[in-house]
């Protein structure tokens, strides 16, 4: 069930502190066969993002020893940051890089690791295409009411999929994780600037609403627009679900176009984690002023 076939994770965990991150990094290097890729921090976010690929065997393993040490190293009862999240591994999600033919066996998989890592006293919720209630696909819905609110979850009966069924003091230390197989995805934000910060946050929240797709916007964009504070910028940050259809290069165009309409400018972006290779069939790293944060080498770049 956990054979060859080829998979990557993305963990989004809710720490940035380099002593951590360092300690997560060796833990998943330690396993073999696995390759890891980039850990990305988000300081404001006080959130880091690792991404590694492997045969699906030894993913779930480093996975497995990324959790543990996630959860020895991270309270959720004193965590802050900007971005949305209900855990100390708030996502785990996993995609499936090899044929499609090893989609069933990866989902089979990935619901073995959660009942796995639920048995060892994690709460999880599956979504995406591990989801097995409808209205836990969406992530969004799957994180509603972040980590506050996942006390008065359990006690209104919205219990996890696998894991503790009872609050308590384990449970409030390490929160939850949302957790699944989903389709390739890529993080990627586009800068503002031209204007003051505060407009520039109103036009970004605009231009936002004008992208996603459950406004009309583009297809698979989910996107919010909002201010980093220790990178002192405005952005429009989004996740491109389907990226096959408008992936980086379609999402930069349409924000530069919408940003000349409303006065201000989008110069360059931000990468978080990898991207396909697939993603320059129209432009380049360069182009899209990638880079301006954080060095983007080809260890960032998939091959596929």
């Amino acid at each position: 069930m956990t054979g060859n076939y080829r998979i990557e994770c993305i963990p989004n965990i809710s720490t940035a502190d380099p002593d951590i991150l360092e300690r997560i990094a060796e833990g998943i290097s330690s396993i073999s066969e696995v390759k890891l890729h980039f850990v990305d921090p988000g300081g404001s976010a006080n959130r880091t993002v690792f991404t590694y690929t492997g045969p699906a065997h030894a993913v779930f393993q480093a996975s497995e020893r990324m959790i543990e040490l996630a959860l020895e190293t991270i309270d959720m009862t004193t965590h802050q940051g900007v971005h949305p999240r209900m855990g100390a591994v708030d996502v785990c999600p996993f995609v499936l890089l090899d044929e499609e033919k090893y989609a069933h066996d990866l989902i089979k998989a990935v619901d073995h690791f959660a009942a796995h890592m639920g048995s060892k006293g994690l709460p999880i919720y599956c979504y995406e295409h591990s989801a097995r209630q409808p209205d836990r696909k969406n992530l969004a819905l799957v994180r509603k009411g972040q980590y506050e609110g996942l006390a008065a979850r359990f006690a209104g009966g919205d219990l996890p999929d696998e894991g503790p069924k009872t609050w308590s003091n384990e449970v409030a230390r390490s929160g939850a994780t949302a957790m699944g197989v989903r389709p390739l995805m890529v993080a990627f934000n586009v800068n503002l600037t031209g204007d003051s910060k505060e407009n520039l946050l109103t036009k970004a929240k605009r231009i936002a609403a004008m992208i996603r797709e459950r406004d009309g916007g583009l297809p698979g964009v989910k996107s919010i627009g909002w201010y980093i504070p220790d990178l002192d910028v405005v952005q429009v940050s989004c996740n491109l679900t389907k990226p096959m259809e408008a992936g980086v290069c379609e999402v930069f165009e349409r924000v530069q176009e919408l940003a000349t309409t409303l006065e201000c400018e989008a110069p360059d972006s931000e990468l978080i984690g990898c991207i396909p290779a697939s993603q320059f069939d129209r432009c380049t790293a360069q182009t899209l002023g990638l880079g301006r944060f954080k060095p983007f080498t080809d260890q960032r770049i998939l091959e596929i």
